[in-house]
């Protein structure tokens, strides 16, 4: 399962395009790499959202185009799935010394 948390103000307009470009291309981010995903709203003070995957911050403002955010969202997921199996593996190999 992928966590995709945008954070901004509620009343914001750039908070409120990002929030419903994320409800649009769920589907395709669930289809592309081929998990669940779960989107939270949470409430911050910044006029622009800020963007976390898996609570990690991979963006802030407002891409060009959802296209855009697509590739955003795509290749923060890949760089997470990278890092937790190099970690696995360091973890691994400590545990066995």
């Amino acid at each position: 399962m992928v966590t995709l948390e945008i954070v901004g103000r509620r009343k914001s307009y750039w908070v409120y395009t990002v929030r419903q470009w994320l409800y649009e291309i769920k589907d395709i981010i669930e289809r592309e790499v081929g998990e669940e995903v779960v989107i939270i709203e949470s409430m911050g003070d910044n006029e622009y959202p800020i963007l976390k995957v898996d609570g990690e911050v991979v963006g802030y403002g407002v891409p060009g185009e959802e296209g855009y955010l697509i590739e955003i969202i795509k290749h923060s997921i890949e760089d997470l799935k990278k890092k937790r199996k190099y970690l696995r593996r360091f973890i691994e190999r400590v545990s066995e010394d």
